[in-house]
């Protein structure tokens, strides 16, 4: 017997999104995906309307991805009635003025990393966040992944004791390339920050997630690449002003000590965001380009079995059970195979994170007081790097 099924009873999350470039892909798979993987419509998302102010572009990925409207005003986005989610996925030059504009309208607000172009502007992002009452959300993605999910949860537990020493790093190697145009992400009118804000901003916000809030750093900077071609001229070539390396050691607060690198032109790293975590009682390590390993030492095991163990990410890691995994572990579905999970999950993770934040109204972390932390950093990074001095984080308090 035909049956008329009846479907969303419950009003969806109306979402705007500003940018339509690489980011749109992730953020639109994670939203129109997610609903159906948790099996709970109030998780679902409505492609609203999208953004760019290239309209050749914003028409191209709309009917690509299934948004229902575009424009190439942003204003029709954060000014709109039927929008709840303002999703910022522009140059970092723009998320101030956006946000800003979003929050004075009623706006929830979901903002690419890094928050702004520094820790003034990010404060000033923070306290209009704060003020507003609205959901406030910086898209740190690797926050939610299974692995590091776990690893956080084997710390706050205590099983590697009281942490030592933090070493993580971002290296990617695609910007080694010099052929690659004099964009927006090269220059620091628009970017702030080289490779230490663009992808260095997560090891930033990992560190502070697994070990705790950075209290001083001393920072050196490095230049590979000086001169870039135009995009639209390539015999004619303009300065490159940002960071191709950052390389910092940190004291956290907590009396930890660490090192934070990043750099997206180091030969043989194609994303290799690593973190190694040694307390008193043992250690954890994990790199993505393993990414659904997680490697745990104890140091309580007997001589002839101490070593690192690797840990295969399954239906028992927080947030896996999402996806791809039979339940072969009885009732409680905790079965061990592994087939893996990839980047794309990571994003759909993160928005059910960001789902939730919205159902509750409470602005879970990270938010934009994670946000603007990380930006605190980041300047104080630059800030040693071009003094040669230790320099302390300079930390404002959002009431």
């Amino acid at each position: 017997m035909m049956k008329q099924i009846n479907v969303n009873s419950i009003a969806p999350i109306r979402v705007g999104m500003i940018g339509a470039g690489y980011m749109l892909k992730l953020h639109t798979l994670a939203m129109r995906n997610l609903a159906s993987l948790t099996d709970d419509e109030r998780d679902r998302f409505e492609l609203t309307r999208l953004v760019d102010t290239n309209a050749a572009l914003v028409e191209h990925e709309a009917i690509r991805w299934g948004w229902s409207q575009m424009d190439t005003d942003w204003r029709s986005i954060t000014r709109s009635a039927d929008i709840d989610l303002v999703d910022i996925a522009t140059p970092n030059d723009s998320h101030h003025e956006i946000c800003l504009d979003a929050f004075a309208h009623g706006k929830h607000v979901l903002c690419e990393k890094p928050l702004a172009m520094n820790r003034h502007q990010a404060a000033e992002m923070a306290h209009h966040a704060a003020a507003s009452g609205k959901v406030h959300i910086v898209n740190f993605t690797y926050r939610s992944w299974p692995a590091i999910v776990q690893a956080r949860q084997l710390i706050q537990a205590g099983k590697i004791g009281k942490i030592r020493h933090f070493e993580g790093h971002f290296f990617q190697d695609h910007n080694n390339d010099a052929t690659i145009p004099l964009h927006w992400r090269f220059q620091k009118a628009c970017a702030g920050a080289g490779a230490l804000g663009d992808i260095g901003s997560h090891v930033i916000d990992l560190a502070r997630f697994l070990v705790g809030d950075i209290a001083s750093v001393s920072a050196l900077t490095q230049r590979f690449i000086e001169q870039r071609p135009f995009p639209h001229d390539r015999t004619q070539s303009g300065k490159v002003d940002v960071d191709d390396l950052a390389a910092a050691l940190v004291r956290f607060e907590n009396g930890a000590t660490g090192s934070i690198k990043a750099s997206w032109a180091l030969p043989g790293y194609k994303n290799d965001v690593f973190f190694s975590i040694v307390g008193d009682k043992g250690a954890i390590r994990f790199s993505w380009e393993r990414s659904n390993e997680l490697q745990i030492f104890d140091a309580a095991d007997e001589p002839q079995l101490s070593g690192y163990r690797t840990v295969l990410i399954g239906r028992a890691h927080p947030g896996a059970e999402l996806f791809w995994f039979p339940a072969l572990g009885g009732e409680l579905g905790l079965g061990v195979t592994a087939q893996g999970i990839g980047y794309g999950e990571a994003f759909t993770l993160s928005f059910r994170h960001y789902a939730q934040a919205l159902r509750t109204g409470k602005s879970l972390a990270p938010n934009f007081i994670d946000g603007l932390r990380c930006c605190e950093i980041i300047d104080a990074i630059l800030l040693s790097a071009e003094t040669g001095a230790w320099v302390d984080v300079d930390k404002t308090v959002i009431v």
